[in-house]
């Protein structure tokens, strides 16, 4: 009976652990020509964002509780600029992709409500037209903290490349992306999810449970 309650104890932390994310992944084919700022923030369980824009990619489910910001950012400083663009086709494999202004930068900013964290999974960056380009810089920053910078990349013109990184990792209140400064590179299918921080209470109960399996397990011995 105690170590079936233990059991119960250490599944019910684990529950609320584990089942508690949520993800989008953001492509632009619903997108007007130019990119409003918040496009993709608030997407709810009928694929509807806060600008009541429509048919947002469910297929990992909702970010209710993340806000989102995109623009055209000064490569020099990242202040913002203008909006972002959307271009159909010849950006390597990919369609209707996000690309900001000539000779500037581009910024993705993912705000999770206080008392979740908001994850990166990846995204993608195709080459125009069908071109294989080297992108100046490209940045993942987790609160302000950059994880992930790289320089002179080689952006292919026919398969897009892929940056996959590990949601357990990076996550935080706030996620953003950089890049600049080609506007023949252009970013799509990103991909992010929301996650409700544990409460402490959660976490006391999980610990518990282990401690209680382990003594549990000494004692049999």
């Amino acid at each position: 009976m105690c170590i079936t309650r233990i059991m119960s104890a250490f599944l019910c932390a684990g529950y609320l652990l584990t089942t508690s994310a949520n993800a989008t992944v953001l492509s632009f084919d619903n997108s007007p020509g130019t990119i409003p700022f918040d496009y993709g923030s608030r997407v709810d369980a009928s694929g509807v964002d806060s600008g009541g824009r429509t048919n947002f990619n469910l297929t990992h489910g909702a970010t209710p509780n993340v806000a989102v910001q995109m623009f055209t950012a000064n490569y020099s400083d990242w202040s913002q600029l203008t909006n972002l663009f959307v271009w159909g086709s010849n950006y390597a494999d990919l369609t209707y992709v996000a690309y900001h202004s000539f000779q500037q930068g581009a910024r993705f900013i993912f705000t999770a409500d206080s008392q979740y964290y908001v994850r990166l999974h990846s995204f993608q960056m195709g080459g125009w037209p069908n071109t294989n380009r080297t992108l100046p810089f490209l940045q993942v920053l987790v609160d302000s903290s950059p994880v992930f910078t790289q320089t002179n990349i080689t952006i292919s013109g026919t398969t897009a490349n892929t940056f996959s990184f590990d949601p357990n990792v990076v996550k935080g209140g706030v996620i953003e992306i950089r890049f600049g400064n080609d506007w023949n590179i252009a970013i799509d299918n990103i991909g992010f999810s929301q996650e409700l921080i544990p409460e402490p209470a959660s976490l006391t109960l999980l610990g518990a449970g282990l401690a209680g399996l382990a003594l549990r397990r000494r004692n049999r011995k």
